[in-house]
């Protein structure tokens, strides 16, 4: 389940970087308490961001930490359930990713954390697709959404970004 905390995180990232350094490179990226990561915020206002925090759940239990990846929708949608895949088709190769759910009154969040059902390495070789695609759509089957990202910049940005441990 998202925390509060965690999801005010993409907002607070997004602010973190200047939003001419978005425009030019595509991604914005950085580091924060204890957490690097890389995101970016579309035209229609939809935010993508990929994060990995090595701060210990001993040092700060209302911070999340390892991998995670969260997609925010700035406007409420009603949605059945605690999760939904979430497919990022990328240079048309389509990956659905199972992914957590939060609404709130005017945004809904989708968040991914490391399990069976789509582990930290199917999430490596998505974010690597990322790296290396052209053309990226962020989306729901049910209800019908579809967000589309610039890759531009995603090749640094996302370099190594899910290595926690090797920072």
């Amino acid at each position: 389940m998202l925390r509060p905390a965690a999801l005010a995180l993409p907002v607070l990232l997004a602010i973190a970087v200047p939003a001419s350094a978005q425009e030019a490179e595509g991604w914005g990226t950085g580091y924060h308490m204890g957490t690097v990561y890389a995101g970016l915020t579309n035209a229609d206002g939809a935010h993508l961001g990929v994060y990995c925090s090595d701060v210990s759940r001993q040092e700060n239990s209302a911070v999340r930490t390892g991998p995670y990846v969260l997609f925010s929708l700035p406007r409420k949608l009603a949605l059945e359930g605690k999760a939904a895949p979430v497919t990022f088709t990328v240079d048309g190769k389509a990956t659905p990713v199972p992914m957590g759910i939060e609404v709130e009154e005017a945004s809904t969040a989708f968040g991914w954390g490391p399990s069976k059902a789509f582990t930290t390495d199917q999430m490596k070789a998505l974010v690597e697709s990322l790296r290396r695609g052209k053309a990226l759509t962020v989306g729901l089957m049910e209800p019908a959404v579809s967000e589309p990202f610039t890759l531009a910049g995603s090749g640094a940005a996302l370099e190594n970004i899910l290595d926690c441990a090797r920072r």
